[in-house]
Parts: C-alpha cells; sequence; structure tokens
C-alpha cells in the first residue's frame, strides 16, 4: 500500500546566505551608471589637458633656451672674427686700411690674407674684407682677394666678388632704447677718431656702465678711424629675451 507523503522547501541558513551573495553579484553586474562614466571622462580630460600642458611648456621652454643658447654662441664667434679682423687691418703701406662709404650697418677694409705673397715687392697679400648686416637680420662676411696694386704698393680695390659667407643672427639696437645704447635703428657700427683711453662717457646714456656708451669723436674722413664700437642684439625667436652683446676694435694701424 502506497503512502502519500506532502514535501515542502526547507531552506537552511547557508542557503539563505548564498541568495543574498546572488543578489549582490546580480546588482554588481549591472555596471557603471550613465553619470558615474561622465564624471570619469571628465575627470581623465581635465587630468590628461593638464599634463599635455605642462609638458608642451616644458619642452618648449628647453627648446628656446638650447636655441637662445646656440644663438649667443654664434655671435659671440662672431662678433671675435671681425673684431680680430678690424684689429689686424692694414694696406701694408701708409694708406687707411678703412675703405670710405663705410655705414652704421656695413663696413668694409683691407687685411692680411693668410697665403703666402708670390709678389716679391708686396710683403703680404691682402683681402678686402666686407661686413654688412642684411635687412632680415644677417650679419654676412664677404672677403674678395687684392689682385692689383699700384706704383706706391696700395691696394687696387677688387670689388666684392668672393664669396658670401653667413656669420650670426642678429639685430640692430631699437631706436631710443637707453638699454640699447639709444643709438639709431639699424646701427650696429659706431666710428670714434680716438683710442677707448680717450673717450668719454655718453652725456645721454649715464646710467649705463657699458664701453658700447661712450661718447667719441666722430672722425671726417675713413682715414681717420681709429675705434669700431660694435653693438647687437641676439634673441632666439620673437618671444625669447633678447640679449645685447658689444665689441670694441682698436685698430693696429698708425692713424696719425
Amino acid at each position: 500500500m502506497l503512502s502519500r507523503f506532502r514535501t515542502r522547501n526547507v531552506y537552511s541558513p547557508l542557503d539563505t546566505g548564498r541568495r543574498k551573495q546572488l543578489a549582490r553579484t546580480i546588482f554588481d553586474a549591472r555596471g557603471f551608471t550613465l553619470i558615474e562614466l561622465l564624471v570619469v571622462v571628465v575627470l581623465v580630460g581635465i587630468t590628461s589637458a593638464m599634463f599635455a600642458t605642462v609638458y608642451g611648456t616644458t619642452v618648449d621652454r628647453s627648446s628656446e633656451v638650447q636655441a637662445q643658447n646656440i644663438a649667443q654662441t654664434e655671435v659671440r664667434a662672431a662678433l671675435n672674427g671681425l673684431v680680430s679682423d678690424l684689429r689686424n687691418a692694414t694696406t701694408g703701406s701708409t694708406a687707411a686700411p678703412i675703405l670710405p662709404g663705410y655705414t652704421t650697418n656695413s663696413i668694409a677694409f683691407y687685411t692680411p690674407d693668410r697665403r703666402p705673397s708670390s709678389n716679391p715687392s708686396i710683403a703680404v697679400n691682402l683681402l678686402k674684407v666686407r661686413y654688412w648686416l642684411t635687412t632680415d637680420n644677417r650679419l654676412q662676411r664677404q672677403a674678395t682677394p687684392v689682385i692689383a696694386y699700384d706704383s706706391n704698393g696700395n691696394p687696387i680695390d677688387p670689388g666684392d666678388t668672393g664669396p658670401v659667407q653667413f656669420i650670426a643672427t642678429v639685430k640692430a639696437p631699437a631706436t631710443g632704447t637707453v638699454g640699447a645704447g639709444g643709438w639709431a635703428q639699424g646701427a650696429i657700427f659706431q666710428y670714434c677718431r680716438q683710442s677707448p683711453p680717450n673717450m668719454t662717457i655718453d652725456p645721454t646714456n649715464t646710467t649705463s656702465p657699458e664701453l658700447i656708451t661712450w661718447k667719441c669723436e666722430t672722425p671726417a674722413s675713413a682715414a681717420l678711424v681709429k675705434t669700431i664700437v660694435i653693438r647687437a642684439v641676439v634673441s632666439a625667436n620673437g618671444r625669447s629675451s633678447q640679449y645685447n652683446y658689444g665689441a670694441v676694435a682698436t685698430l693696429r694701424w698708425n692713424v696719425s
């Protein structure tokens, strides 16, 4: 004889814990809400923008400093070469080495050539050297060998046929700026009849102790030029700081 039994579900406390855990798992599987995602995207974007700005500024500043160092090294070498050429300026005779027609941004003169002389009547070969500043701030040098001399041994102008050499990128001091020596726009050369010990401070710019603010007597001709004062402004680009460089070249050739 068969007996009928009634069954019922009986849950232990352990089963109840598992059901709660399962419920939490199902709840967690739903993921992030849209608002949470938007907040995360905004925070990541802000952090990325800040990092990109700092990184870009650092790279730009590093590049600017490197470019400025290159420009300063370039102009120092250029001025040293220019001063050396000027100090050695000579014609090998009593004639003046500075050629007429010099301006505030260009100068031409004779200086010894390193090549040995092939003419027994000429002690040393000469070069006609010309420096000038272009309108796009390029300081250039041109050296043309002297190939002919007159009966007195003075060089005959060979013209400007030698190769042109780029020296440095410089700017002329701004007009009327005390920090720039108060020179006119485009002026990088100043010509003096005296040597430095006989030059006086320019009373219009007594706030600056720089040598290039000296006031000197303007020579009436190329034969009376004794000292050339050089001033150049260096800047890597339009945003970077500007630095003033100066040099003084006193001719070894005897003017008197």
